[in-house]
């Protein structure tokens, strides 16, 4: 089960401040879950994640049950064009009049980074994000590579594949960098080089069977990062949604 967000209309006629704290309470419950990717956000949560508060808002408002009704809330969190801190914020529900607030703030930060404002950020979190995948790529590599040092089958016994494990096997991880708060900028004079050896690992998957081979993330540059962030389909699909719903005088309901 994913987690949503529905169009809504509020009712009960609670107060301005009783909505307030029932969009807080939600937040405050959804984020004691721990329902986060791994590593995306830990730069973030410092602490023990809250214990307290309660989804009491689901009963305070009417649901969309149209076939236009509900977006993932993947398409904008984990859209790495967005910064982090914001991306985190946004697990939560917005009421009706404060939902087109959030939508033009993000609109208007792509629109900047479209200009080429926000790129030394934006480096940061391309270096820091690429490299967690290769370093994910190589560790299930090594470990696929130390077990083929126990294999008798033929291909594992192949010269030209040992010689390519045994390399392998002496180039350490690749050291991740910590994942950049916004505001921050890359270290000048970095380029894109790749944080592994690439040629190396394509030489294992071409000599092994498939199910022994690695997915290698990219290949990548900084700026065919940017642009695949920027323009993302699923990531423009749901602001034109919310922009549809804050029309509709719509706000959004986290549904998890």
């Amino acid at each position: 089960m994913g987690v949503d967000w529905m169009r809504m209309r509020p009712v009960g006629g609670l107060s301005p401040d009783r909505w307030t704290a029932l969009v807080e309470a939600q937040a405050t419950a959804f984020a004691a879950l721990g329902n986060r990717r791994e590593g995306e956000f830990d730069h973030l949560l410092d602490g023990p994640r809250p214990g307290a508060g309660s989804n009491e808002i689901a009963r305070y408002v009417e649901l969309d049950s149209g076939p236009d009704c509900c977006r993932r809330v993947h398409s904008l969190v984990y859209s790495p064009v967005l910064p982090a801190e914001w991306r985190l914020a946004a697990f939560r529900s917005f009421l009706p009049g404060e939902l087109a607030d959030h939508l033009r703030k993000w609109r208007a930060h792509l629109d900047e980074v479209c200009g080429g404002a926000h790129h030394g950020y934006l480096r940061a979190w391309y270096r820091y994000d690429v490299t967690s995948q290769y370093a994910d790529a190589w560790s299930l590599l090594r470990e696929l590579a130390e077990q083929a040092r126990e294999r008798t089958n033929r291909w594992a016994l192949d010269p030209e594949l040992r010689a390519v494990r045994e390399e392998i096997l002496t180039i350490p991880p690749p050291v991740v960098p910590p994942a950049p708060h916004w505001g921050a900028e890359d270290a000048p004079g970095k380029g894109d080089d790749e944080p592994v050896p690439v040629a190396l690992a394509k030489a294992w998957n071409y000599r092994v069977p498939r199910k022994h081979r690695v997915w290698l993330p990219g290949p990548w540059t900084f700026e065919t990062y940017v642009r695949a962030a920027v323009e993302d389909p699923y990531l423009h699909d749901v602001l034109d949604w919310m922009s549809r719903a804050v029309d509709d005088g719509h706000g959004l309901l986290l549904d998890y």
